[in-house]
């Protein structure tokens, strides 16, 4: 090393030293250079000069080596070396008598020999402090040499180096952000001031671990109670805990540890293990749980209670033998004695379903005689335990099966069944029996079944007398049934009754009719044959009588005809009925006739063969009864033609029935035929076998499928059918991927097969793909039947095409564990993936993490000797069949750590010290920077050990080259040197003076190894001092103090003084803060504080600058506060005190007067307030009578919340108050009065009253309370109260009553109610005006009334199966009988009276509405057509009249009987004439005749 400022070249030396020589006589010594700074060991050129006119003689003074290295006449250059210290070298020369000397400075650096950072605690709790202390040992100039603590990178404290060996210390509060941050100490040598650089040296990084454990105990969860024999969980949680992944748990029951699966989130520890109870156990044990975290643990105990309790047993015996167990169910026969026993573990309480109460007990038994009730009877033994406290319970059930015939009740199979036809019915008959009986009902007469438990509409074909039989192994029970059908009238049938009485009346009158004609015409015959004997005229003259097959006559003469053919003349003869209703008869027969033929046509329909049923779809191998008829009177042979097994056959005389069974095929086609008169009749029917889908089959789906690929679904249904009514179904879940129905095949097709083509989808993962088919012969008149196959579950799954990601290290250490990984993305289901992870053959246990689609496998591996050299690191990941690889290669090395020795790790001072080197063969080792000689060699270095060395640390490194790349490894050692203990001024000063209250470390150290241990108390054995920890100085430390410092090597003494000073202090004692004088005495104030040094003490008035001194003669103005301050040099204090001027009471009339009236319910009471100080006690006695005192409440002087209560009254009179308090007393005579407001209440004004309608009408009752009396009013709605006579219900309402005073006023709200007698307001029926036989109706009564009416009916006798409303309001009726027409009756009641109201109902059938609709048209027919016949026999009449009046008046009529001519009594026509007399009158009156002549 050389100086940093070397010596010039000698040619510009020696011109620089001409230039600056004197002149004669003067002399001067300089020196080159100035300053230095040179490193410590090195060597430095120095040019010492003289100016002199002469040649002077030339040296330097210094301890350091020196030689001289060039010389000249004025100038020598020496050279230094070996320079160790600072120095300061002096250049001198003579010239002449005359010395001079010049000076220069060498510092000497070099860097720190040791810098340490004190280990630190192996756990920190976060939140307290942490001394991080730091040692640098060596290194100058200290004036530039620094040290820094540090936090990661951040500098927590920088500190200059001044002793040696330093020690710098920083406290630093623990964070949870400090957990696993590396702290080191740096230190600095600054020479850049100086020219060079910075020069950084660091200790070895040391981890802080932070932890927090809070203070709450982890919470233990788990069962109070556990039964041997089975498992329980126990949890036990902890939260706020930091790092929570570094928490240990430890759970045990007693002394058996469990193993709890330990799960993290955030903060929150939860750790879950599983109990496994066994008997040994049993007792009360204790749970352990705690939670250990760095050097702090927290721990929960619970008592658990281990029991054994096992189900009790339930047995079933008969004649001591135990009954046969069929699956908890027991089988005897009927009116077998079965003894039942329950039995549970000792301790237990039984209980037995069904046996009588007794004591309790482990056991209990039950005797019966089984019945068929006791069939499926379930006997319960309940077992009770109490453990801890808690009541537990278990129980046992066992059934008992009872073995007995037959039964067919009344209640399970109704004797008579009577139902409307065409009404939908159940027909319901059960046996009872155990086996279950086989129930058969056959008609009597033709054998046919009866449809037992089917909803049908009813047939009248139904109706009969049935035999049921009830069979089982144990016997056979018959009971007869009656079916009765009620059918329906026929309208058809009504309306051709009436249609036939019609028509009988008709022609019954038709008859009478033409009687009555033909008589009127054998009269009007009779008349003209007496006529023409009479009259000689050559007229010719024709009986009125118009026969049916007369030819066309004149208009006149037809018409004549006619009209008198109806006329009721006394002489004219009725013809016959006119044309038209002679055709409307006509008509009427002939549809008559037609109705005949019809009959008679059906009666005459040729005879026929049928088979039933015609066409039958039965399930394959199932039977068939087919029944063949004729309506042919005697059938000579009949038969049934079929391939079909035949079983049984039944014959009638026109019909046979024959029973198929095992019928297969798939279509058949019997033949029935009957053999009549020569005839052969046949009938033709087709059966049809169907199969269920009794087999689905979907073809098994692949193992794994492609996402986004197609895949086939395939479903068979073999054998089901027909085909044509078969629906296929694909499902995905419950969703239909395709539905195929087989409709149009032919009738014989059988099974089939659905195929779909579906795209994998990632939601089909997991998704149970399934087929249903459905057989459908609901239009067969059978129901729908359903088979799904067994449900298939796919599995899909997306497998990226890119290789996994291997990282994994390079290099890999033999014996050291690296962590690899290997992940994949684009994975479904990631769940379901394998991973293969292998370092050469030795595979990896991979820990899997999964994200989504992506998988991270993680392990940790170790290389191990045998596969040192290259090898391959594997991972292959594998889902649903297929894979992706991806292979690194890896070198695995072996460099075992450097070995750094000492020869002696702890060594006394002055002894000599190896320090060894040495690593493996390939490895290049370095001590403390110097380097081996070659690889495989060892560094040795050699010292003589000083205190300086002592914690002077050593660095071994070794460097090895592992395919291309150079890897180091490390070791260092420390060197103790042994020495005895030194107390330094610097370390432990003599005395100290500290301010009281802020906290100070109190330091005195002493160097030496081992570390001495420091003591100092103080000489006559009093406090001793604790050293080097923080704490608050206080006054009590204060004092003289002798420290030792001591350890094995020897031991120093020191005597140390500690001077604490304090601000003053007033305290209670010297300077109390409440002062209390008497009015007309003599006081002083005066305070004494304490403080060092003492303080001075002075006192003022509050807001006053003059100081209080001396004797005062008190008087009230004295009282007040006055703030005393004491003073010294660390502070001062001030304090206020408060001085109270105390006197005697006295009363004034303004606070307490002499006349008071109190107002009841005001809240006030009786202030009388006195002057006086301590405050007076007052206190006002009256008298209420002679004897009794009556003490007045006074209110307080001060609002508080314990002031006396207000007393509800007061007494008036004259009171005696009297002030007291220790000074003295006065008394006053004091008059009270009360009064009080209006009050109201429920006593004397009701809030609800209740008037009766009609009553004598009064105001609402209120009556007030108050002193002077109050005045009550009371209004409706602001209206005052109305003048009525009666009550009416417009009277209810609300009423506002005020009671007023001169206090105040009073106010009531009265609710008034109006009862009123009931009325049925209305009573109506639905539907009105009558109701069907079978129909509904209901009846609806509203009553008005209050309070509510009670309503009640009474119904027509016989009336039942009525249904009533909650209130009774509303009367139904469903199915309606002819018992209940009639009158119904509606009652009202309530307790003022009742009303009652009546309604008729009628009840008629539709056959009845038929009859006398019939009826009443059939007589408004016969009266239209009576109406019509006399209409146009009275227009006939009419017309015939006014004829033959008009021939009377032409001279064409003559009267037969003689009447018809003039006054002489007889008439001529045409020139004849007739003598009088020779007429013949015929009986019954006069006969006209007309001549009729041609025109």
């Amino acid at each position: 090393m050389v100086a940093i400022a070397a010596a010039p070249p000698l040619p510009a030396l020696l011109a620089l030293l001409g230039a600056l020589l004197p002149g004669p006589g003067a002399a001067q010594t300089s020196v080159e250079p100035l300053e230095a700074i040179i490193a410590q060991g090195g060597s430095m050129k120095v040019n010492c000069t003289a100016s002199c006119d002469q040649r002077p003689t030339l040296g330097l003074e210094t301890p350091l080596t020196k030689s001289v290295v060039a010389r000249g006449s004025h100038w020598v250059t020496y050279e230094l070396s070996d320079i160790q210290d600072n120095s300061s070298p002096m250049c001198f020369s003579n010239c002449g008598t005359k010395q001079s000397s010049a000076s220069m400075s060498i510092t000497v650096y070099w860097f720190p020999e040791r810098v340490d950072l004190a280990p630190l605690p192996h756990w920190q709790p976060v939140g307290e402090n942490l001394t991080l202390r730091c040692q640098v040992k060596g290194g100058a100039p200290r004036t530039h040499l620094s040290v820094a603590l540090l936090r990661g990178e951040e500098v927590l404290n920088q500190q200059p180096v001044v002793k040696e060996p330093a020690e710098v210390t920083a406290t630093v509060l623990a964070r949870r952000d400090d957990h696993g941050t590396n702290f080191s100490c740096r230190t600095e040598l600054d020479l850049r001031p100086l020219g060079l650089g910075l020069f950084q040296n660091s200790s070895v990084s040391r981890q802080l671990r932070t932890f927090v454990l809070p203070k709450i105990r982890p919470h233990l969860a788990t069962p109070r109670i556990m039964e041997v024999g089975t498992q329980w969980p126990v949890n036990c949680t902890l939260d706020e805990l930091f790092p929570v992944s570094e928490a240990r748990v430890h759970l045990a029951l007693e002394d058996q540890r469990l193993e709890p699966i330990v799960k993290y989130s955030k903060d929150f520890l939860w750790a879950t293990a599983w109990v496994n109870v066994t008997g040994k156990e049993e007792g009360i044990q204790q749970l352990t749980c705690a939670v250990m975290l760095g050097n702090q643990d927290q721990r929960t105990q619970e008592n658990v209670t281990i029991y054994s309790f096992p189900a009790p047993s339930l047995t079933l015996r008969v004649h001591h033998s135990p009954l046969e167990d069929l699956g908890n169910k027991f089988e005897v026969f009927e009116s077998t004695v079965v003894l039942v026993e329950c039995k549970a573990h000792p301790g237990a309480v039984v209980t037995l379903s069904g046996a009588p109460t007794k004591p309790p007990d482990s056991s209990a038994q039950l005797k019966l005689n089984a019945s068929a009730e006791d069939n499926g009877r379930n006997f319960s033994c309940s077992a009770a335990l109490e453990v801890a406290g808690q009541m537990l319970y278990k129980n046992k059930t066992q059934e008992l099966r009872v073995l007995y015939g037959p039964r067919l009740d009344e209640r399970d199979c109704l004797g008579n069944w009577t139902w409307q036809e065409g009404s939908q019915q159940t027909l319901r008959c059960e046996a009872k029996g155990n086996p279950t009986p086989k129930l058969d009902c056959r008609r009597k007469k033709d054998q046919v079944l009866l449809p037992i438990g089917d909803l049908r509409p009813v047939k009248w074909t139904i109706s009969g007398t049935y035999m049921c039989n009830a069979t089982s192994r144990l016997g056979v029970v018959t009971r007869e049934v009656v079916v009765n059908v009620i059918s329906q009238p026929n309208n058809m049938v009504i309306i051709l009754v009436a249609a036939a009485v019609i028509l009988g009346t008709m022609c019954t009158a038709a008859y009478l009719y033409n009687r009555q004609r033909k008589i009127r015409e054998y009269k009007l015959q009779k008349a003209q044959e007496a006529a023409a004997m009479k009259l000689n005229t050559p007229a010719q003259f024709f009986l009125l009588h118009t026969p049916p097959a007369a030819p066309r006559r004149p208009r006149s003469q037809l018409s004549a005809r006619a009209l008198l053919s109806s006329c009721t003349y006394p002489a004219v003869a009725m013809p016959g009925p006119s044309p038209g209703l002679r055709r409307a008869l006509l008509g009427l027969w002939a549809a008559l006739a037609l109705r005949l033929i019809g009959f008679s046509a059906v009666a005459q329909e040729p005879f026929w063969a049928d088979l039933q049923p015609r066409v039958a779809l039965v399930e394959r191998g199932g039977s068939l009864w087919l029944n063949c008829s004729t309506n042919c009177p005697r059938p000579e042979r009949g038969g049934l033609e079929t391939s079909l097994h035949r079983n049984g056959t039944q014959r009638g005389l026109r019909w046979l029935a024959r029973q198929l069974v095992d019928i297969r095929e798939p279509e058949t086609q019997p033949v029935c035929f009957f053999r009549c008169a020569r005839r052969t009749l046949q009938a033709r029917g087709i059966i049809r076998t169907f199969q269920r889908p009794d087999r689905v089959e979907l073809v098994p789906l692949p193992a794994w499928q492609p996402v986004g690929e197609n895949f086939t679904l395939s479903c068979r249904v073999p054998g089901a059918g027909p085909r044509g009514s078969l629906t296929v179904t694909l499902l995905r879940g419950a969703q239909e991927l395709i539905r195929r129905s087989f409709s149009g095949e032919p009738p014989r097709a059988r099974g089939a097969v659905l195929t779909a083509t579906v795209l994998a989808r990632r939601e089909d993962h997991g998704v149970n793909f399934s087929c249903r088919a459905e057989l459908d012969l609901r239009p067969h008149g059978l129901g729908l039947f359903e088979n799904s196959s067994a449900p298939r579950k796919l599995r899909t799954f997306a497998l990226s095409p890119e290789p996994p990601r291997l990282v994994a290290p390079r290099l890999w250490e033999v014996g050291s564990e690296r962590p690899v990984s290997c992940s994949l993305d684009g994975l479904f289901p990631a769940s379901e993936a394998r991973v293969y992870l292998a370092l050469g053959h030795q595979r990896l246990s991979p820990d899997i993490t999964l994200e989504g689609d992506a998988l991270m496998a993680t392990a940790t591996a170790t290389g191990s000797a045998e596969q040192e050299g290259s090898r391959q690191l594997v991972c292959n990941v594998t889902l649903g069949g297929e894979s992706r690889e991806t292979r690194e290669n890896v070198t695995v090395y072996s460099f075992p750590a450097p070995l750094l020795t000492l020869s002696e790790p702890s060594v006394l001072e002055g002894k000599i010290v190896t320090v060894t080197c040495a690593a493996g063969a390939r490895a290049l080792v370095t001590l403390d920077g110097v380097p081996a000689v070659g690889p495989g060699q060892p560094a040795q270095l050699q010292l003589n050990a000083t205190v300086n060395d002592d914690r002077r640390g050593f660095f071994c490194n070794a460097n090895i080259e592992v395919d291309r790349e150079i890897l180091s490894k490390n070791e260092s050692t420390e060197l103790r040197v042994l020495y005895a203990p030194r107390l330094d001024d610097s370390d432990c000063p003599r005395s100290w003076t500290w301010p009281e209250g802020p906290e100070q470390i109190l330091r005195c150290e002493a160097r030496g190894n081992p570390a001495p241990s420091v003591h100092c108390a103080r000489p006559d054995g009093g406090a001793v001092l604790a050293l080097g920890l923080l704490g608050p100085v206080t006054r009590a430390l204060s004092g003289t103090y002798r420290c030792t410092a001591a350890n094995v090597h020897g031991k120093a003494v020191k005597d140390v003084t500690l001077t604490v000073e304090y601000a003053p202090a007033l305290d209670s004692v010297g300077c109390p803060e409440h002062i209390t004088w008497l009015e007309g005495t003599e006081a002083s104030l005066s305070c004494v504080a304490h403080g060092v040094p003492p303080p001075n003490v002075s006192c003022v008035r509050s807001g006053e600058a003059e100081v209080i001194e001396g004797l005062l003669h008190v008087a009230r103005e004295h009282a007040g506060t006055y703030r005393c301050e004491a003073t010294n040099a660390r502070g001062s204090a001030a304090k206020n005190v408060a001085i109270t001027v105390e006197y005697s009471p006295s009363f004034e009339e303004l606070s307490c007067p002499s006349n008071w009236t109190w107002v009841e319910g005001s809240g006030q009471l009786f202030s009388c307030e006195v002057d006086g100080k301590p405050q007076p006690r007052v206190e006002c006695i009256g008298s209420r009578g002679t004897s009794e005192k009556v003490v007045l409440p006074l209110a307080p002087p001060d609002p508080n919340p314990r002031a006396p209560s207000i007393p509800s009254e007061f007494a008036s009179g004259i009171y005696t108050c009297n002030a007291t308090n220790r000074h003295g007393s006065m008394v006053k005579m004091v008059a009270v009065s009360v009064e009080s407001p209006p009050k109201m209440d429920e006593s004397n004004c009701p809030s609800h009253q209740t008037w009766l309608e009609g009553a004598e009408a009064t105001a609402p009752a209120c009556v007030a309370l108050g002193r002077p009396s109050p005045q009550v009013s009371c209004s409706r709605e602001g209206t005052p109260w109305p003048q009525r006579l009666h009550v009416s219900r417009q009277d209810a309402g609300t009423y506002f009553c005020l009671a007023t005073n001169v206090h105040g006023t009073d106010s009531r709200t009265i609710t008034v109610g109006v009862e009123y007698r009931p009325v049925v307001a209305e009573l109506a029926a639905s539907p009105p005006g009558g109701v069907q036989p079978g129909g509904n109706f209901t009846l609806t009564c509203r009553a008005e009334a209050w309070p509510p009416a009670q309503i009640s009916w009474r119904a027509p006798p016989g009336a039942l199966n009525i249904g009533l409303s909650s209130n009774n309001s509303t009367l139904s009726v469903a199915g309606a009988l002819d018992s209940h027409g009639g009158e119904y009756e509606c009652s009202a009641t309530n307790a003022h009276g009742h009303h009652t109201r009546r309604i008729t109902v009628r009840v008629a059938g539709p056959w009845l509405w038929v009859a006398l609709g019939g009826a009443v048209g059939g007589a408004v027919l016969l009266a239209a057509g009576a109406g019509l016949a006399f209409y146009l026999q009275s227009t006939a009449c009419k017309k015939g009249e006014y004829n033959v009046q008009e021939a009377e008046s032409l001279g064409e009529a003559v009267c037969l009987n003689g009447e018809g001519g003039g006054a002489s009594g007889g008439a001529s026509v045409e020139g004849g004439t007739e003598p009088e007399g020779t007429a013949e009158a015929p009986a019954g009156g006069e006969i006209f005749a007309i001549q009729l002549t041609s025109a």
